[in-house]
């Protein structure tokens, strides 16, 4: 496809109010983070995309996280969300970190940071 019709696809998406980014690009604009940050344990972090708690279940694509406030949320794990360490899998009682964005009242994760 050339440049110019491109370009007309993207004004035309625009237009019509259609945004042509994938929608994990236009959620999150956040660092990629690959380990534990200190401030995550003084409770320093975005809370629109980051979620802090303990593991209460873990199941392929589903993860339950009790927060500090002592609520129960449900987590989906999406095709390529990512974990770290790499090659870890969440337990139960394990802190964790869970980063992503909220998409029609669910957390969708983007990557699972667990607590040495």
């Amino acid at each position: 496809m050339k440049f110019r019709s491109l370009l007309t696809l993207g004004v035309l998406t625009a237009a019509m109010g259609v945004n042509a980014v994938p929608a994990s690009a236009q959620m999150t604009n956040m660092p990629a983070y690959r380990q534990w940050q200190p401030g995550w344990d003084q409770g320093q972090f975005d809370r629109n995309h980051v979620i802090i708690g303990t593991v209460t279940q873990f199941q392929p694509f589903r993860l339950q996280v009790a927060r500090t406030n002592g609520t129960v949320q449900t987590i989906d794990l999406k095709n390529g969300t990512r974990i770290f360490p790499r090659g870890e899998t969440p337990s139960t009682n394990q802190r964790v970190a869970v980063t992503g964005y909220y998409s029609n009242g669910t957390f969708i994760a983007d990557r699972v940071i667990l607590r040495d």
